[in-house]
Order: structure tokens, then C-alpha cells, then sequence
């Protein structure tokens, strides 16, 4: 009788020989590519995991992300929800690019039509955001659609997406200031000048000056916390001189707010230590959260990126 020939699957760069190793290097692109070649249902074969066989091979849908969901829970992958829907929301903007690059080349587009594609594009992302105002994980990711493959249109439009966003999601402004690119077009950046004073380029940007001024207002709001709801982090409480911690390195976080007193530094940074006058209105983002409070009214909110 042949033996049966086992093999590995190489998820996120790791091999993969067990469901345990699975679980914790699930990668989406890999795994949906594996799902797609049959590799993922050989495997599962010749590993003997008949259960997970019979239920990845009864999987309907042809739709990726519903066939990553349905992966997800059948091999109890867990993770941040948030972040797993995060990367779905990626994946699905990917594979939609790839469908229109793929009729750009069919169809033989010129270039008037692909311009109105990519206005289309973007907007249609702006939309989403607008139809799924407290959708954390979907506004995130398409954020970050527009920072990767809309640069120009957001260059040109980041004043009106803005506003735009002001009035009809609050959280969208919040996660605008999480992402690397769109803070800078709304956050004071130091400069130097000729003669080697430090100036903020809002004194000399009056439209920078003004969003910003909006965002100042926007954090001091009363409803603020109940608008954010669960998005909106919060920690009170005496650490007795000493750092607490609150989340663990490798995850990032904004800081919306410190009180006066009160220090917060990335996790297990010695010497990272970031007070009030650090914090004010800048919205830092740290790895992971060490806190130190002596009050007990005091209060530490934050994000997760």
C-alpha cells in the first residue's frame, strides 16, 4: 500500500503541519489562495482532520469573503473581531481592484474612463463610510484604500472628506487621525524656519488652522464618549507610583486625553514617559499602554488603531 505523503502549508511565512499552527498564523491571502487551489482540502486529507475536510468542502459560497468567514469559524481562528473584519474589508477592496484591472485590460479603457473609474472608486469608498457610520473595522480599511490607491483625489479632496465626514461620523474624523497619512493633512507639524525657530504650520495654513479647531471642539464635546460608545477606551485609578499595564506592546493606540499629573508611555519603554503637556491635542499613537496615575478621578481615554 503507497504511503501517504504528508506536506506542509506556509502561512504568513510560517509551515503549517497541525490546525494549532493554523490558528495562530492564519494568514487571509494565503489561506483563501489554498482554499481556492484545492492545497487547503489535500492537506486536511493527508493530515487526517476529516471533520474540517467534510465542512471546508461544503462551503457554498464563491463569493472570498464569505468563504474566509466560513473558514475563520470552522478552523476557530481568534483574533481582534475587529481587526479580522478590518482585513476582510481589505481583501474584498483588493480583489475588486484586480476585477477592474482586469476589464481595463479586456475592454482596452482609455484614459478618460479610467479617471472616471478612480473618481468613481474613491467615492464610492467615501460612501460606504457614510452608510456605515459606527462601522469601525469598514471605516478603517477604507481609509486606508484611499491612502493606498486614491493619494491624489485625497490630496486634492482631504478638506471636503473633512467636513464631509464631520457632519455624518464623528469616528471616521477619529480613525482619519490614526492613519500615518491623513493626520498630517489635519494635525499641527512642527517646523523650522530660516532663522531656526520651531513654528507649527497652522499659522500659516488658515484652512489646517481651521479643521484643526474643529477637531479641538469635536474632543471636548459632551456626548463625545457616548458618540464613540465602545470605540472609546477609558481607564481611572491610582497606580501607587508605579506603571500599570493597561495593553500589551504590539498593539497600537491614540491617545485622546491624559489628565494633568498623570503619565503614559508605549509598553516597557523605560524613559518613554509622556505627560499632559505631551499629550494635549496631539494624539499620539503609542504601542501597547503603561499608565501612572496618582488620583483616582483621574482619567486616561484612548483608541485602538
Amino acid at each position: 500500500m503507497a504511503k501517504t505523503i504528508k506536506f506542509n502549508l506556509i502561512c504568513d511565512e510560517q509551515p503549517i503541519r497541525t490546525i494549532e499552527d493554523l490558528q495562530h498564523n492564519f494568514c487571509i491571502e494565503d489561506v483563501l489562495a489554498y482554499y481556492n487551489n484545492q492545497l487547503l482540502h489535500r492537506w486536511l486529507k493527508v493530515r487526517g482532520y476529516t471533520q474540517e475536510l467534510e465542512s471546508v468542502s461544503n462551503i457554498t459560497s464563491t463569493q472570498p469573503i464569505e468563504i474566509i468567514k466560513n473558514l475563520i469559524q470552522i478552523f476557530n481562528v481568534t483574533g481582534d473581531e475587529a481587526k479580522i473584519e478590518e482585513s476582510i474589508y481589505m481583501l474584498q477592496y483588493l480583489q475588486e481592484r484586480k476585477e477592474l484591472c482586469s476589464l481595463y485590460e479586456q475592454e482596452n479603457y482609455n484614459t478618460t474612463h479610467i479617471i472616471e473609474d478612480y473618481q468613481a472608486g474613491y467615492d464610492q469608498l467615501v460612501n460606504k463610510i457614510l452608510e456605515n457610520p459606527d462601522d469601525v473595522a469598514l471605516i478603517k480599511s477604507a481609509i486606508q484604500e484611499i491612502v493606498t490607491n486614491y493619494a491624489w483625489i485625497l490630496e486634492l479632496n482631504h478638506r471636503s472628506l473633512f467636513y464631509t465626514l464631520q457632519d455624518n461620523s464623528i469616528l471616521a474624523i477619529m480613525c482619519l487621525l490614526m492613519n500615518d497619512k491623513c493626520r498630517n493633512y489635519y494635525l499641527p507639524i512642527k517646523k523650522e524656519e530660516d532663522d531656526g525657530t520651531i513654528t507649527l504650520d497652522i499659522e500659516k495654513n488658515t484652512d489646517k488652522k481651521t479643521m484643526f479647531r474643529h477637531i479641538q471642539s469635536i474632543i471636548q464635546r459632551t456626548d463625545f464618549s457616548s458618540i464613540l460608545g465602545k470605540n472609546l477606551i477609558s481607564f481611572s485609578g491610582v497606580t501607587d507610583g508605579y506603571w500599570k499595564d493597561l495593553e500589551p506592546k504590539g498593539k497600537k493606540y491614540m491617545i485622546i486625553s491624559i489628565a494633568s499629573g498623570d503619565y503614559v508611555r508605549s509598553a516597557g519603554v523605560s524613559g518613554g514617559d509622556l505627560s499632559y503637556a505631551d499629550i494635549f491635542e496631539k494624539f499620539v499613537i503609542v504601542d501597547g499602554i503603561d499608565y501612572k496615575s496618582n488620583t483616582e478621578t483621574h482619567k486616561l481615554c484612548y483608541m485602538e488603531v
